[in-house]
């Protein structure tokens, strides 16, 4: 019983994302986000208090499986560098394999139908990543700015590559691609 009903909430959020990222969140409304979901209105409204929760709930969802793909391969044991390389081209590929939540997390990162505490939890969620810019640091390898600035830019950079991936009419091969992330990496260090 309790996996048909996480089923059927993970169903709500898959077409919550389907549906946004073709009409986005004003032109799609509760009903048919239910329809779309084969589940009855009365059900999402059983997980998610309205609209802006199942927002919330898809944000957290989508950064959830972004980091997992984002940590595989990912070892602490491994240098610096290689482990930043690893954790971007991760990032890119996530994203040209997921085009949508590319475009859900792209528009609703800095949403105020976001709340703090959502935002404060996807942040959370890349602890093992933030103690790579602070073992970075420690190690004197990169420039000389605040972490917060230097994660933006790194994700920033990769964000941009994967859209370049996604819809340039020049998609970039797999050596261009890593060429890019290794520019990523010379554009933070020291």
């Amino acid at each position: 019983m309790k996996d048909n009903l996480q089923d059927k909430k993970a169903a709500a959020l898959r077409a919550t994302l389907e549906l946004i990222s073709e009409q986005g969140f004003q032109g799609t409304p509760m009903s048919q986000i239910a329809q779309r979901a084969n589940i009855g209105i009365g059900t999402i409204y059983r997980y998610f208090s309205g609209k802006e929760d199942l927002i919330n709930a898809l944000y957290i969802d989508v950064k959830t499986r972004l980091v997992q793909y984002t940590l595989r391969n990912f070892s602490e044991s491994v240098p610096v560098r290689e482990s930043f390389l690893v954790l971007l081209r991760n990032i890119i590929d996530y994203f040209v394999e997921n085009p949508a939540e590319l475009l859900f997390v792209e528009q609703y990162a800095n949403s105020p139908l976001i709340t703090a505490a959502t935002r404060e939890q996807g942040l959370q969620m890349f602890a093992q990543v933030n103690n790579l810019f602070k073992r970075a640091q420690d190690e004197n390898l990169l420039k000389e700015l605040p972490l917060e600035m230097m994660s933006t830019l790194a994700y920033g950079a990769a964000i941009s590559l994967a859209k370049n991936c996604l819809f340039s009419e020049n998609k970039p091969d797999g050596a261009t691609l890593n060429a890019g992330v290794n520019a990523i990496w010379d554009a933070i260090k020291r």
